[in-house]
């Protein structure tokens, strides 16, 4: 970015000197004719950075830019008022000043006001109004267009449609099937390459009662020696207490004879107490090459708070040792806000012997870890990690690192604290990217390997959940500025790619949720462009029936709307507080008064924006079906009548 306004500024000099001649800053009027040119040059480069390039446009350092440069323009001034005509800085400053002024009231000096204003505007206008920052994008892409990539996706199975699938996996040197875990609490064994049929090979749905918000089940890892040791290790929400919800680690055993036999076999690892908002769980389950169990955990823990790190597990990456392979491993500490049993602590890892951080923690400072993976030849754990309102975040983790969270999100600072006296060495992300209206859920990836896919080898293969965008990202860089699309799902607005791995056999294959009401998860495998499914149209089952069905409108409530707008619709959602906007109380008869169904139509399919309510409400059209939409507008008019208290 320093190279871009450096450049226009040496053009701006020279150009200045062939249109006015010699004598440079030789007197104020002069000086004021440079500065004004100054300005026209900084605000060109300034939206040159803006629309036509990729660099992440960081407003304030482009603010600093241009103070520390008409400090410059105004210190050169003087320096050569006072060599050239003797001025002494005072009468020279105050010269500068009137000329300056009188520059102002003319024709060229308003324009150049109101054209250095541009991109001010325009930056406001992106951040606060979602058209504008979508109108922006297009601009954007128009000025850096994108070749069209050789790779696309390809539903290994169109017989099958999967319950919200949320990971696919294999198991160590099985070959010829995959897994599947449904967040709806089942696990599914597939023929590999190709199946038209799917064996229930574990169904634990009834441990979990209702599925909603970012619950359900949403990790899976194999015993390292499976078959020859048959467990399953899964992490899920069981959210029947009456008490409050639980986050579980479990192991199950999958090669007992019988279904009932599997379901019943479930050993406990690790229970936490969550917050009941649903958000925010982790999710990955993984373990490493030294046979250590990995498992990525969110912020949605209880009691909330980032202080007690010496009491709770969250925002971070836990290693514990399921296996008791390590003769000098540790038992859990004492715990009061779940029930830990069934592993050891290893005793390598990073904080045996503090009191302020639980020795089960590998790395701090994750929000919500919901992917990540070991490079099979570097064994470096890459990380996707979700933010909140604005940045999404690819992270390296290193033993013992705190990744800045919360006080830090993507580069900006957040104003909140948290963990900064654990004196605990900081690691910035390796690349961000600032949600757009679709852009705003990363889904952490893997490493590319092997020969199956010799342009990506070496690059991180990872995509974001709503808009469904698969990309690829070199990996040896400290600080990546951009990354490419190489592919895109067919379905998207969290029913997008929801996990990225590579199989033994090199091919990366990718799961996509589908919707919440019926069965339409697909398994997808990267494939040359040419033998990719032809178009992005969701199928035909994926259709909400016309007749409204509260069964079914409630969970797409939850998965698309509560994040802001709470559980019930009260406006408490766990991003509300980040919008910088009031949120309504959809659940207030006065919130309603004088909207029609129509009118929540309008506003769901269109944006807030549109109708003149806040631009922070997305448009919704062409990311639900319009019965979809409609029924929403049904389930918010019913909301007073449930959860309204007078």
């Amino acid at each position: 970015m320093i190279s871009i306004f450096a450049v226009v500024f040496i053009l701006q000099i020279l150009l200045s000197h062939i249109i006015n001649k010699s004598g440079f800053f030789i007197n104020g009027k002069r000086f004021a004719n440079e500065y004004f040119g100054f300005l026209n040059a900084y605000t060109v480069a300034s939206l040159y950075v803006f629309l036509a390039t990729t660099i992440n446009y960081d407003p304030q350092f482009v603010a600093i830019i241009g103070v520390l440069s008409t400090l410059f323009y105004l210190f050169l001034y003087l320096i050569l008022a006072f060599s050239w005509q003797k001025q002494s800085v005072m009468v020279s400053l105050k010269i500068a000043i009137f000329s300056l002024l009188k520059k102002t009231v003319t024709f060229a000096g308003v324009f150049t006001l109101l054209f250095f204003l541009t991109p001010l505007v325009l930056g406001k206008a992106f951040t606060s109004d979602r058209d504008i920052a979508n109108q922006i994008t297009q601009i954007r892409i128009w000025f850096n267009p994108e070749p069209e990539s050789e790779w696309g996706l390809k539903n290994l199975y169109p017989g099958i449609k999967f319950a919200q699938p949320v990971l696919v996996t294999q198991s160590a040197g099985q070959l010829d099937a995959l897994y599947v875990l449904e967040r709806t609490g089942r696990v599914m064994k597939v023929s590999y390459p190709e199946d038209n049929e799917a064996d229930v090979i574990l169904d634990f749905s009834d441990k979990m009662d209702e599925i909603e918000m970012e619950n359900g089940a949403v990790g899976l890892a194999f015993h390292p020696d499976f078959p020859v040791q048959p467990y399953v290790y899964i992490y899920y929400t069981d959210t029947r207490p009456a008490n409050g919800q639980l986050n579980q680690l479990v192991r199950f055993n999958i090669e007992l004879a019988t279904l009932e036999e599997r379901n019943k076999s479930e050993t406990l690892i690790i229970s936490m107490q969550r917050e009941d908002d649903g958000f925010h769980n982790g999710g990955s389950v993984e373990f490493g090459p030294d046979r250590m169990l990995y498992v990525g955990l969110g912020e949605g823990v209880h009691p909330k708070g980032q202080e007690l790190s010496s009491e709770v597990l969250r925002s971070g990456i836990i290693r514990i040792d399921v296996l008791n392979e390590t003769n000098d491993s540790l038992p859990p500490q004492p715990f009061k806000y779940g029930e830990l049993g069934n592993y050891r602590v290893p005793s390598d890892n990073p904080f045996i012997g503090r009191d302020d951080i639980r020795n089960e923690y590998w790395a701090l400072g994750l929000r919500n870890p919901f992917r990540f993976n070991f490079d099979p030849v570097t064994e470096q754990l890459w990380v996707g990690d979700v933010g909140s309102t604005i940045w999404e975040e690819v992270n390296k983790i290193e033993k013992g690192g705190h990744y800045q969270f919360p006080v830090i999100e993507g580069y900006t600072t957040t104003g909140k604290s948290g963990w900064e006296a654990l004196g605990l060495t900081e690691h910035p992300p390796i690349y961000t990217y600032q949600h757009s209206a679709y852009d705003r859920a990363i889904i952490g990836g893997v490493v590319a390997r092997g020969d199956k896919y010799p342009s990506l080898k070496g690059l991180y293969i990872f995509a974001d959940n709503y808009s469904s965008k698969v990309f690829a990202m070199p990996t040896d860089e400290n600080k990546v500025e951009n990354v490419n699309t190489i592919a895109r799902a067919n379905q998207y607005a969290q029913r997008g790619v929801s996990s990225v791995k590579q199989l033994q056999g090199g091919g990366l294959v990718f799961t996509t949720l589908g919707t919440a009401s019926e069965h339409g998860g697909e398994v997808l495998l990267l494939v040359k462009a040419q033998d990719a499914d032809a178009d992005i149209v969701e199928d035909e089952g994926s259709k909400v029936p016309k007749n409204y069905d509260e069964t079914i409108t409630a969970p797409l409530f939850a998965v698309n709307c509560a994040r802001c707008h709470g559980a019930v619709g009260k406006g408490d959602g766990p991003d509300s507080s980040m919008l910088g906007v009031p949120m309504p109380d959809l659940t207030s008869p006065m919130f309603h008064n004088g909207k029609s169904k129509d009118v929540l139509v309008s506003v769901i399919r269109d944006g807030g924006a549109q109708h003149g309510l806040s631009p922070m409400m997305p448009p919704w059209g062409g990311f639900l079906k319009d019965e979809e939409i409609e029924h929403l507008a049904i389930y918010l008019q019913s909301l007073p009548e449930k959860h309204h208290h007078h």
